[in-house]
């Protein structure tokens, strides 16, 4: 099972490489392993004709040997038969003999020759033995019958002289000449074994490029032609009106690419009818105030941090106004804090009380930066808010060092997470800020030290998440499934970079989606990372903290 477990793992994170590859560097890839195979064929196809050749003497040199000793071998017939003639009393053959016999060596020392040049060393015959054999015995033959052509010339009678020595000479000639005719054959049957070992070579290199062909034309609709119909079919749907389906097409970079602008311009109107809707919604409320106190709550201008960046977002649920609210502002010893608070209710009322609290806590934290102290001075201001509570964590943090000390007064535990180094393609939580003691509210006015102050350290390369209950707590109309912090580090987990921005647009993305839509509650969100050795980032903020959909602090 642990090594089913591992190639299965083995598989993912290979599928997860290669879906990282630009389309440039796919084809790259598609047309180097098209020209390996291309190459590996001409290799298999040489191999086949060199392995089938027949050692250097063709059919049509065998038939040239063939030619000469029937040329030979006719030559002497004609001989045999002139001088059994003349022997026979006919003086028709007496001039006939000589040019017979001149022919006959001619002949024999072209066949000689010829079959010493055609007879490969591997030859499984001595043909130049039987050359030589068959020339000793002609030779022989006419040995004897040059004698008997003397008496004839003489006026001896001859008619009876039959030399038997013919026989042998034509029986060596004929020896000679199957053995030649053996190897034509053999030569002729090698060369049609060649040709068909070739031609069915060819035909294999055809078979196995044939399919090159459709799987080109599938991967090129697998990696271009599909991922643009689905594009294509999720703007039409966005066209349509559904802009709850977020766009998202899995491919190339520069086909991903194409996808989120389509998904940032979805977003971007989404945002706008948000905005929209809270503008009719900032309306009815009737307040003259609801803009000032809106900017009362927005987040200070943020300083130059050397190796750290954050982002934030805050979306109210109803109207402009919202009972949360967040800031990052330096304190004393080169440190900066991070703040982030969650009043009961929502309207104008909750964001007054807000702004109260937000005073209380900046002015604690510039009089001295102890997380537990700022929440005890803030506090007392609910002694008057008896029918309102808040959650509020104060994370005061040392750039160099990376050491955090916080209180969390019931406010929804901060994380400390990052990218798990053993598995590419989830985020982990490091550490969690659970609450150091009870909520802000008038019940704690007599209790004796209620919060406590806690230290912990973020390493290079985590990320400090701070969010209000909004996140957590959403869920879609007529279900009570929540989506939790685990469905938050889930959406996390499909981010190619951890970066602050990445962590708060994904978040209260995902929020949106499994909520179905809007969300229901005042939603913060803060992201600080500390980058490990990057250069320094201004931690500014642009646009409005409710109008901007993400505050890029980096």
């Amino acid at each position: 099972m642990t090594g089913l477990g591992a190639l299965r793992r083995l598989v993912l994170l290979a599928r997860h490489r290669v879906s990282r590859l630009s389309l440039q560097q796919r084809v790259a890839i598609v047309a180097g392993v098209f020209s390996a195979l291309a190459a590996l064929l001409i290799v298999v196809v040489f191999v086949a004709w060199s392995n089938g050749r027949t050692g250097g003497t063709s059919p049509a040199e065998w038939g040239a040997a063939s030619d000469e000793v029937r040329t030979f071998q006719g030559d002497l017939v004609l001989l045999q038969n002139a001088q059994n003639g003349y022997l026979a009393g006919s003086t028709y053959y007496a001039g006939d003999i000589a040019a017979r016999k001149t022919a006959l060596a001619a002949d024999g020392q072209r066949l000689q020759s010829t079959v010493a040049e055609t007879t490969p060393a591997s030859a499984d015959v001595d043909l130049d033995a039987l050359v030589e054999n068959a020339l000793r015995a002609v030779d022989f033959w006419q040995q004897r019958v040059d004698p008997l052509v003397a008496q004839r010339a003489a006026g001896v009678d001859t008619a009876s002289a039959r030399p038997a020595e013919f026989g042998q000479a034509f029986a060596a000639v004929q020896a000679l000449t199957r053995a030649i005719d053996d190897e034509r054959l053999a030569a002729q049957d090698e060369a049609q074994a060649v040709r068909d070992r070739l031609v069915v070579t060819q035909l294999l290199v055809i078979l196995l490029l044939l399919p090159l062909v459709p799987a080109v034309l599938l991967l090129v609709r697998r990696w271009v032609l599909y991922p643009l119909d689905h594009l294509s079919g999720q703007l039409r749907q966005a066209g349509a009106g559904d802009l709850e389906s977020p766009i998202e097409l899995p491919g190339p970079p520069e086909l991903s690419a194409v996808a989120a602008s389509a998904e940032g311009m979805r977003r971007q109107i989404k945002d706008e009818l948000e905005r929209a809707l809270s503008a009719q919604e900032a309306l009815q409320q009737a307040q003259p105030l609801v803009v000032e106190v809106r900017d009362q709550l927005a987040a200070h201008e943020m300083p130059v941090i050397p190796g750290w960046s954050a982002a934030a977002v805050l979306r109210p649920a109803e109207g402009l106004l919202a009972g949360d609210w967040y800031d990052v502002l330096p304190v004393a010893g080169g440190r900066f804090a991070v703040v982030l608070a969650d009043v009961s209710g929502h309207g104008a009322r909750a964001g007054i009380v807000a702004i109260q609290l937000k005073r209380l806590l900046e002015a604690a934290l510039h009089l001295s930066p102890d997380p537990d102290l700022a929440l005890a001075m803030a506090g007392r201001l609910f002694g008057d808010e008896q029918e309102r509570f808040a959650s509020c964590v104060v994370v005061v943090v040392d750039p160099d060092s990376g050491v955090i000390t916080y209180a969390n007064a019931g406010h929804p535990a901060p994380v400390v997470v990052r990218r798990d180094p053993d598995r590419d393609l989830d985020v982990r939580v490091v550490s969690t800020l659970d609450p150091t003691g009870p909520l802000l509210s008038w019940l704690t006015l007599d209790m004796p030290a209620p919060w406590e102050t806690r230290t912990l350290s973020m390493a290079p390369g985590s990320v400090l998440f701070s969010y209000t209950d909004g996140l957590t707590e959403a869920r879609p109309v007529g279900s009570s499934e929540e989506l939790g912090m685990d469905g938050v580090l889930h959406a996390l987990g499909r981010l190619d970079e951890l970066s602050p921005e990445a962590i708060v647009a994904e978040s209260l993305e995902e929020a949106r989606r499994f909520s179905g839509g809007r969300v229901r509650d005042d939603i913060t969100l803060v992201a600080v990372a500390r980058d490990g050795g990057r250069r320094a980032t201004p931690l500014t903020r642009t646009g409005d903290d409710v109008d901007a959909p993400v505050l890029p602090l980096a």
